[in-house]
């Protein structure tokens, strides 16, 4: 049997430090952001992993922390939300923020009244990031981008990140793989491999991080997804059963 994409090796929860985004990798993507769902038993198994790990689990999301508590509920992890702008070390430890809300007003007041004419397109509000959502509107990526790049003209404190569906920006200086480099620093991740599991864009920064530190970088998708990583895993039910065969 053939396929077009490298298969991973097994976590090793003695060497292992993994690192899992959450939509289009733990969850399928959906066309209303809130409404996810992670199945219980993949909830269950990814607490008994991270409880095999030392603790050296972490989700790795451009979602907020505590909506990755919420739609994670009753399990808790370290995580990295909104790209790493905000930052939990420990699954009970305290939520670093990187950034204020503040930062963004002026892009949030110029968006908000360019959607007011657009309502096909969605703003999702993350306080330290602002995203335009079209994924119920694909043929207006093009007014999404254009929005996006209208309101931060001029603004170098500022990135634009383009992803599955979205148009995103929030303050300059972090990326997914700066959020894995500085987990690593401490305990329980110091010492170990890295292993990332992502599917979008965003991703590629932590991948290639990953990659070029020696560890084990996975893409979720086909060939089909570009991409710097050194293995795949098909589709989401491949992660969970990648997750669940882990030694």
């Amino acid at each position: 049997m053939t396929h077009d994409f490298a298969i991973p090796p097994a976590l090793d929860t003695t060497r292992h430090a993994a690192f899992l985004d959450f939509d289009g990798t733990l969850v399928e993507l959906v066309e209303d952001p809130q409404a996810v769902a992670i199945a219980p038993g993949a909830r269950d198994e990814l607490a008994s992993l991270a409880r095999r790990l030392g603790g050296a689990l972490a989700v790795v999301s451009g979602r907020r922390i505590a909506d990755l508590d919420r739609f994670l509920s009753p399990a808790r992890f370290a995580a990295a939300g909104v790209h790493g702008l905000e930052r939990r070390r420990s699954p009970d430890g305290e939520v670093e923020r990187l950034a204020g809300p503040e930062t963004l007003d002026p892009v949030r007041n110029t968006i908000a009244a360019a959607l007011e004419a657009n309502q096909r397109l969605h703003l999702e509000d993350k306080d330290t990031a602002l995203v335009i959502h079209y994924r119920t509107a694909p043929d207006l990526k093009d007014l999404a981008e254009r929005i996006m790049a209208k309101a931060t003209e001029g603004r170098e404190d500022l990135v634009v990140m383009h992803g599955d569906c979205i148009v995103e920006v929030h303050p300059a200086g972090m990326d997914k793989g700066k959020a894995v480099a500085a987990m690593m620093e401490d305990a329980p991740f110091a010492g170990r491999i890295p292993v990332y599991v992502g599917d979008d864009t965003t991703d590629e920064f932590a991948l290639r991080h990953v990659r070029n530190e020696g560890g084990v970088s996975i893409k979720v998708g086909g060939a089909e997804k570009a991409s710097v990583a050194e293995f795949r895993l098909k589709d989401i039910a491949a992660v969970h059963a990648w997750i669940a065969a882990a030694s």
